[in-house]
């Protein structure tokens, strides 16, 4: 844990993204490495090979700590940064989560919902500036989708919700952007997709969960993997600061990206999907991906092996395997 905790200090000071707009996965990779047993060795050693393509945050003028205008600017960074950083001294964790989560979750698909997952792993092992770091991110990619601006109709089961997305027509036509979240904004404009979209209770995320992973583990979607990691930092490590209603908003942002995936996933999405039982236990998959650099996969792994804690089921050792499959 103080190597962990040591190269996170060391990362406060790097930009959370790189190239043009890429989460940098370093921080929460990381934490995923430690949860499935690296030695301080294989953490230092992913470090330097990760770190290389970061740059430090771009230096700004200082204000002090005070409350950035406004969510969604990602030159606001540093300035939530500051503001968060001083808050969880002044407010405490608990306090200060209760009242900006919420808001933040109103636009919990920005980046591609690596806010929302970031925050996932900085709770995991309490690193507060990691932490910090973690909402501020959220923060600088808020992303308010269009169907929070009307109540949803009758709500619909997972299946019936699934089949009407799948059904919503012209999904072919729509933009290819390269970003996973600017096609959920081109998603979210279509007024078909708004009528449907929140119609999924809350209540049904668990198993909205274990069917990304199926669907995963048939398609090996990589938009779909993001919605594995994301159930995963919600479910299982936001969730006590949250009430009911503020897990709303996470369903129209996975509407949307499921509709963002790949031709092959959204056209298996409403399909049954089973999953058989897989040959490797916890620890070898957890043993392959520690000795991977592949990011997106370990901290796959990770996620799975915490969900299938809480709910034991083959889907999420089948999904495990499946994001290494190639690697091992």
């Amino acid at each position: 844990m103080a190597t962990l905790h040591e190269l996170l200090d060391a990362g406060l000071g790097l930009d959370p993204e790189y190239e043009d707009q890429l989460s940098s996965h370093l921080p929460m990779a990381l934490d995923a490495l430690q949860d499935l047993g690296a030695d301080a060795a294989r953490l230092r050693e992913f470090q330097r090979r990760y770190g290389a393509r970061l740059s430090p945050v771009p230096q700004q003028p200082t204000q002090g700590s005070a409350r950035p205008a406004q969510l969604g600017r990602i030159e606001d960074y540093p300035a939530w940064f500051a503001h968060y950083r001083a808050a969880l001294q002044t407010q405490g964790r608990d306090a200060l989560l209760r009242r900006e989560l919420p808001a933040l979750m109103t636009g919990v698909g920005g980046a591609a919902f690596h806010g929302l997952i970031r925050v996932g792993h900085a709770l995991r092992h309490g690193h507060a500036g990691e932490l910090a770091a973690a909402l501020a991110y959220w923060a600088s990619r808020h992303l308010p989708l269009a169907s929070g601006e009307r109540t949803p109709s009758t709500p619909l089961s997972l299946p019936d919700w699934l089949a009407a997305l799948s059904a919503l027509p012209d999904q072919e036509a729509m933009p290819q952007r390269r970003l996973i979240f600017q096609r959920m904004v081109d998603w979210s404009r279509r007024e078909d997709w708004r009528a449907l979209a929140g119609r999924l209770p809350s209540g049904e995320l668990p198993a909205l969960a274990r069917h990304a992973a199926a669907l995963y583990v048939h398609t090996g979607d990589f938009t779909v993997l993001h919605l594995v990691t994301a159930s995963a930092a919600l479910l299982l490590m936001l969730k006590p600061w949250l009430e009911a209603q503020d897990l709303a908003p996470f369903v129209p942002a996975v509407a949307a990206a499921l509709l963002s995936g790949s031709a092959a996933a959204r056209s298996a999405m409403a399909d049954p999907l089973p999953v058989g039982e897989p040959v490797q236990d916890w620890p070898a998959l957890a043993s392959a991906a520690v000795a991977q650099h592949n990011d997106h996969a370990i901290k796959l792994v990770a996620a799975c092996r915490m969900l299938d804690r809480v709910d034991p089921a083959p889907v999420w050792r089948a999904a495990a395997a499946r994001a290494l499959r190639g690697l091992i």
